[in-house]
């Protein structure tokens, strides 16, 4: 064997090329200096703790299917050897994905044997990321409530046993009721290296019935947030948000508004969010948010996520209530590189506003490096061609414009295929747009407002816009957008048979399917931001 193989680091980084499983079992078998760094990788990863299981020699434990389960009575624990088998194992464990499967049923006679271990060094001892998982309460597959809630300080104690001084990565999702069996304030004392922090409740929908972490469970983290790096709560209080605001390390931030968030506190002093880069609000209130940011200010900040679900008993007046938080947000996030907003507002039968999206977007453009902007209301986003013309002027590096429009049947559409090509023309690095534009007819002077564009348009989105089955249509589309692969159509659209022959008669021959889903959209501009990740399971 040459003596570069005898390297401990040079080995780990040939074997981490290596993906196949097999193969990294096999060099763990070749030899001593081969054996530690491939069952590292190994095991790097686990979120089955049946291929632990499996491995004790132990017969009480039967493996059947997912769920391993014992086959003899609790009263009996692991034996020494079997102690040792499961430390050594698990030492090699670095991230593990824990799902406390059927806690609404009778607890697994196998989770109360981890959590009898000789001592917690036993219990996965390098462990640097851990996902603990719960699913949703389940009352009615339940034999009785006491076998539900018989489950909860077994489960609350194996969480205990898993935190350790390596740990760095936490995501805590649990239903609400498990909390009170969780003492939180352990945390802090036995993981004081945590720098990405999630604490949610799996039952929780964004703008739905509310959340029921309970507010106590987020208070031990208020005094140590210093080292934070990515926080994300379904609970908060202003006093969390003033920690929040000095924490000098924070660069993603997560949050749930509810519709009252208690009496604002003093807007902090000092350097305020210094390294915040992403903001991801999920909000009951447009009031909510707007008052988030004339609380705090946010001049770092480079993506900023918004969905809010909102009532007119709420908000007076929707559409202004936006516009000031877009005139909130501009002057303070000059660097600002992408917004996502999602408005998902009530109105009466009858009385959805007419305005159009330009005085939602028109403080955004001195935001000049801005490479994503995606808006979504029930609104009606009319736009004429000279509107956008003067808007995307302000935005040479626009990589993705999304203006989606949802609740109406029959939308008034002033853009035609005149502002499509200025859209083109003013942003040569767009390469995903939706809109409502006209395409029935080809302009005349066509060819000469075109001349020189040349755009990289993978993917269009036209929801329902109306077309004609001119062959002068699918001809501009070839000249003006030769690389299009996607065109999505709103799925009730009756213009949706010529979009299909228009994409049959493209030069590229793009795929046309079904509008995109709020969610598809995002992971679209998630891999068009090309940031770390995107979603609402960032952390």
């Amino acid at each position: 064997m040459h003596l570069c193989l005898l390297v401990d680091e040079i080995l780990r980084l040939i074997f981490r090329c290596i993906k196949d499983r097999k193969t990294l079992c096999a060099l763990a078998r070749t030899c001593r200096a081969f054996s530690e760094p491939a069952a590292d990788l190994i095991w790097e990863t686990l979120s089955d703790m049946q291929l632990i299981l499996r491995n004790i020699s132990c017969e009480r434990i039967l493996c059947e299917g997912r769920h391993p389960r014992l086959t003899q009575s609790q009263s009996l624990r692991l034996s020494d050897d079997d102690w040792g088998i499961f430390r050594r194992i698990s030492s090699h464990v670095r991230r593990l994905d824990f799902y406390a499967f059927s806690v609404d049923n009778d607890v697994h006679p196998w989770l109360s044997f981890l959590t009898s271990p000789p001592n917690p060094s036993f219990l996965f001892p390098n462990l640097h990321s851990l996902s603990f998982e719960a699913p949703p309460l389940n009352y009615s597959r339940a034999n009785n409530s006491e076998d539900i809630h018989a489950a909860f300080p077994t489960i609350a104690r194996l969480f205990c046993l898993l935190l350790g001084p390596r740990l760095c990565t936490l995501r805590l999702n649990v239903p609400g009721a498990f909390y009170t069996y969780f003492d939180l304030s352990f945390i802090p004392m036995l993981s004081l290296n945590i720098r990405v922090l999630s604490i949610v409740d799996p039952k929780s929908e964004w703008g739905g019935g509310g959340y029921s972490v309970p507010d106590e469970a987020i208070y031990p983290f208020s005094r140590v947030v210093s080292n934070l790096e990515v926080f994300r709560s379904d609970v908060i209080s202003w006093d969390l948000l003033t920690s929040l605001a000095h924490a000098k390390a924070l660069r993603r931030l997560w949050i749930y508004l509810p519709r009252w968030l208690g009496p604002r506190t003093e807007r902090p002093s000092g350097t305020i969010f210094p390294q915040l880069r992403t903001l991801d609000i999920r909000a009951n209130s447009l009031a909510s948010c707007a008052g988030f940011f004339r609380w705090t200010p946010l001049t770092n900040v480079t993506e900023i996520t918004i969905y809010c679900s909102s009532s007119g008993a709420d908000d007076d007046d929707v559409l202004q209530a936006v516009v000031d938080m877009s005139s909130l947000i501009s002057p303070q996030c000059m660097g600002l590189e992408s917004i996502f907003s999602l408005f998902r507002n009530r109105f009466s039968y009858g009385g959805i506003p007419s305005t159009g999206p330009r005085p939602m977007l028109e403080p955004f453009q001195t935001c000049h490096r801005l490479r994503v902007i995606a808006l979504e209301t029930l609104c009606h986003l009319t736009l004429a061609d000279s509107d956008l013309e003067d808007l995307v002027k302000a935005w040479p590096l626009l990589e993705a414009f999304h203006l989606i429009q949802r609740g109406l049947e029959h939308p008034l559409i002033r853009l035609t295929l005149r502002g499509i090509t200025s859209l083109l023309y003013h942003c040569p690095k767009l390469t995903h747009f939706t809109l409502m534009f006209d395409a029935t007819r080809v302009p005349e002077d066509i060819a000469r407002l075109s001349l020189g564009t040349l755009s990289a348009v993978r993917y269009m989105g036209v929801d329902r816009s109306s077309v004609s089955p001119s062959t002068d249509v699918p001809a501009y589309f070839s000249t003006i957008m030769p690389h299009l692969e996607i065109v999505t159509v709103h799925d009730r659209h009756h213009y949706w048979s010529e979009w299909n022959w228009v994409c049959s008669q493209h030069q590229h021959r793009p795929l046309a399917r079904k509008n995109s889903s709020p969610d598809e959209l995002f992971y679209l501009l998630a891999a068009t931001a090309n940031t770390e990740f995107r979603g609402r399971d960032w952390v």
